[in-house]
């Protein structure tokens, strides 16, 4: 009961606080050229007035009568705004002004030109205060944001454009706000949504920052994507059996990313020809280096999808990355080719809009790079399985593993078809005395061995039983982990428009086509009581963290 009193009376209080500054702001009323004399005087050392009027324009909202006021004394007296009055000048950059009438806005606007162009060492305090009010607090919004908050940015648009359009440096340090600005990737589906939502709109009018703001956006992106990542391994390492709660913080993450990836999937669907470019390269220098990630490099996938162009110079850069080593030598570069191996295998599988002939193509390319790199190896190598000194040709062995069990329709539906695999050798690789498959993921040797076995290509089984009985017996060596970058998406909204372009795996005893991942989870949800898509956010993100290292193979 006490606690309740208490809670009521600084109810009471808080509202009489409200109702006597409410009282004040009424009362308070700037004098014309008030604001500049004031100014004038604190240069003449009467600092007094000088620092009651910061306090009032951080304490008290303006009227639109007052905010005139104030803003037409600083435009008069723009040439006194100099370093010694910063304190001003961040006061008035901080005041509430983005609902205000058109005619304030338009003079505010004027301001902040005349500001950073009669002092130019302004710019970085009033890009800050601009591209700071991006980071909204408020409701996520499902199509579109509300018309009104799109008028707000609208007006924060016009100024920095303005800007830039004046004073073409001033690009540079709005490159430099956008980055220190971005949101904690933890800080809620909103903010992250808004702040990429705003930025995707600079790129339309200052097309020279494209490159860098979509790289700052898919950087902070991976990053939400690596930690959801990591936390589900974390948490499939210590869970038991009976523990299946999902984290709240986890759920929010997910969706998080989910917003992110739709803004980003939208952009490429309106911008195309300049985004797939622009796609490429940002892949090339953000992701491609990222092991691990379960959801980001699907805007690869929908991007390649879109562009035949953008197809050809991904497909053609991965594989020089996985049998060429452009990126050096070490460890790093090792990790590099391998990752590679794994995005080229999972888009040449996975692209609903992949023709046959790339994959025949790269089939190929694989095969012959692999009996080079037997033949150049086998008269120095006695007995050698070392992952570490053959990683990339074991990377470029599992890719062609891969990549038989997942498109075994195509590879085997015709004579011509099942000529061209025996043309690959599959024999030698799986025999010679590097041994691919004692390092290849269990679950890409069951499909191959069993793809390959029912059309008498290869047989495998010797081998398997052989590295299992070693593996027994002594430590197994170095392991590939189990990534396969482009397994069944799970963010269920931006999944919508990736779905369609993804090919679900089809076990080869079932008759049938190859499915995209949309038809997959239609015809599954006709025909279970629990549909994903309306599921919980926690059933969801469970659903999502449980199938995130799987190739999408079934156990054989």
């Amino acid at each position: 009961m006490a606690v309740a009193t208490q809670k009521s009376i600084a109810s009471l209080m808080q509202k009489t606080l409200d109702r006597q500054a409410n009282v004040a702001r009424m009362k308070f009323r700037f004098k014309e050229n008030q604001v500049q004399n004031i100014l004038l005087t604190y240069i003449t050392n009467n600092t007094g007035p000088y620092y009651d009027l910061i306090e009032i324009l951080k304490t008290y909202p303006l009227s639109d009568e007052n905010f005139k006021l104030l803003i037409e004394d600083c435009i008069s007296c723009v040439v006194l705004l100099g370093r010694e009055l910063k304190l001003f000048v961040s006061a008035v950059c901080a005041v509430e002004w983005t609902d205000k009438s058109p005619e304030n806005i338009e003079l505010y606007s004027r301001f902040l030109i005349d500001l950073v162009t009669a002092h130019a060492y302004h710019s970085p305090h009033v890009m800050d205060s601009l591209v700071k009010l991006f980071r909204a607090d408020g409701e996520n919004w499902e199509n579109t944001a509300p018309e009104k908050t799109v008028k707000q940015w609208s007006n924060i648009h016009n100024i920095i454009a303005q800007i830039v359009a004046v004073m073409p440096m001033t690009s540079d340090i709005l490159m430099q706000t956008i980055i220190k600005q971005f949101p904690y990737y933890k800080a809620g589906i909103c903010a992250n949504r808004t702040y990429i939502h705003n930025l995707i709109w600079i790129t339309k009018y200052i097309p020279s920052l494209l490159e860098q703001i979509i790289m700052a956006i898919i950087n902070r992106m991976v990053t939400m994507d690596v930690n959801l990542a990591e936390r589900a391994k974390n948490k499939s390492q210590s869970d038991t059996v009976f523990s299946m709660d999902v984290d709240e913080e986890d759920v929010a993450l997910s969706d998080t990313l989910d917003y992110c990836m739709l803004e980003v999937l939208r952009w490429l669907q309106d911008e195309k020809d300049p985004a797939w470019r622009t796609m490429c390269n940002v892949f090339e220098r953000v992701i491609l280096p990222t092991y691990g990630i379960r959801h980001v490099q699907f805007l690869l996938l929908y991007t390649i999808s879109i562009s035949q162009q953008c197809a050809d110079r991904v497909l053609n850069n991965l594989w020089a990355v996985m049998a060429g080593g452009m990126h050096g030598l070490g460890p790093a570069a090792l990790a590099t080719r391998r990752t590679a191996a794994s995005h080229l295998a999972g888009l040449l599988a996975r692209c609903v809009r992949m023709p046959n002939t790339r994959l025949i193509h790269f089939l190929r390319s694989m095969a012959e790079w692999c009996h080079s790199y037997i033949t150049a190896t086998q008269e120095g190598t006695a007995k050698s399985d070392n992952t570490k000194v053959h990683g990339a040709f074991y990377a470029v062995c599992h890719a062609i593993f891969y990549l038989v069990a997942f498109k075994h329709q195509q590879l085997f539906m015709s004579k011509e078809s099942i000529n061209f695999v025996e043309s690959l050798n599959l024999p030698r690789l799986v025999t010679c005395s590097l041994n691919p498959l004692r390092s290849c993921p269990s679950q890409v040797t069951r499909a191959f061995s069993s793809v390959t076995r029912s059309h008498q290509v290869v047989y495998c089984q010797a081998i398997i039983e052989k590295n299992a009985r070693q593996t027994l017996q002594a430590d197994a060596g170095e392991q590939f982990d189990n990534w396969f970058p482009y397994d069944p998406y799970t963010l269920p909204r931006s999944g919508k428009i990736i779905w369609p372009l993804c090919i679900e795996y089809k076990d080869w005893l079932k008759d049938g086509d190859d499915e995209t991942q949309y038809s997959s989870r239609m015809r599954k949800l006709e025909s279970e009581d629990d549909d994903y898509l309306m599921a919980s956010p926690g059933a969801k993100l469970a659903s999502s963290l449980s199938n995130c290292i799987s190739p999408g193979f079934k156990s054989m």
